[in-house]
């Protein structure tokens, strides 16, 4: 029976497959009614019944609360697949859910136990993607929160990623002037024009609905300090994307030196569509950086789906 592994997330679905994979940009908040058809073509497209869940998207606000979300995604794929297991926050495969807040945000759990599996042990496993950052702690077992709420507190959750992230709340201030707190461009603008990731892989909307060539991305950042791109000028959004980018990489690498330090961890493994900036701040804190796409290729885009990919094929 073909199985797939599914991370089903707030703004993307995240598919892995024995043969290949794929990442289908899906606005949950407002794509939420079609989840139940789209699982059905990604089933067909790859002659799958059998698949492992895990999620992200019960966040959205199209849900009145988390465990509403919960239920409306499981039940989506229970009608799709003839048997699907789902991954709770204390990593246990399970083929229904029973309690509904346990399964929320149980994405990097797949991960760090597919990881433990393999037969590693004392490392951080930090995966950015296009809209959070998960930074683990992994000794023997998981020390992490089970909830948001607790890893954000615990710096364990970052909400911050490649694309989606409004450029307000990565980078402050820009030459003395503080950046806007409107809507005016993301960090996917920052990284187009920084030529870390190119205009294919600007996945997501921008924010005021036109296009994401570098001249539109650069026009988008000036904005953030009321500016034009003439006025501005390109030289300084460079410099202010820039600033962007070191201003995530300097938190990242913050986290990474206060968690290796408290549980003893001298390696970090990193994924995500971000795997590039988090080499970078492991550089920064002078830590072995093993990047999950040297181990695993591409699959590190999407490393959540892949791990429960690898998990199901064992049951």
């Amino acid at each position: 029976m073909s199985s797939l592994g599914i991370d089903i997330g707030g703004a993307n679905l995240k598919v892995a497959s024995p043969d290949g994979w794929e990442i289908i940009y899906f606005p949950m908040w407002r794509e939420a009614e079609r989840l139940e058809g789209k699982m059905r073509e990604i089933a067909e497209k790859y002659s799958a019944k059998k698949a492992g869940v895990v999620m992200t998207a019960e966040l959205a606000d199209f849900f009145n609360s988390k465990s509403e979300g919960v239920e409306f995604i499981a039940k989506a794929c229970e009608n799709v697949f003839d048997e699907v297991y789902f991954l709770d926050v204390d990593g246990n495969l399970k083929p229904n859910i029973d309690v509904p807040e346990n399964f929320a945000a149980s994405n990097w759990i797949a991960s760090c136990r597919f990881l433990l599996e393999e037969g590693h042990r004392n490392f951080l496993f930090i995966d950015m993607g296009s809209t959070t950052t998960d930074i683990i702690p992994v000794t023997s077992k998981i020390n992490a929160g089970k909830t948001d709420f607790e890893r954000l507190k615990r710096r364990e959750l970052v909400y911050f990623g490649i694309l989606r992230t409004p450029v307000f709340y990565v980078l402050r201030k820009f030459d003395s002037a503080p950046l806007c707190p409107e809507f005016f461009a993301i960090t996917a603008d920052v990284f187009v024009v920084t030529g870390d990731i190119q205009e294919k892989d600007y996945t997501c909307d921008t924010p005021d609905g036109k296009g994401k060539s570098r001249e539109e991305c650069m026009r988008r950042l000036a904005r953030t300090v009321c500016s034009d791109l003439d006025e501005l000028g390109e030289s300084n959004v460079k410099e202010l994307a820039l600033e962007a980018k070191w201003s995530m990489i300097d938190t990242v690498f913050e986290i990474i030196k206060a968690k290796s330090a408290e549980y003893g961890l001298n390696k970090v493994f990193a994924c995500g569509i971000g795997e590039f900036l988090i080499k970078e701040a492991c550089e920064e804190a002078e830590i072995d950086c093993r990047l999950i796409s040297e181990l695993y290729g591409e699959y590190s885009k999407l490393f959540p789906a892949y791990a429960m990919l690898k998990l199901v094929e064992k049951l």
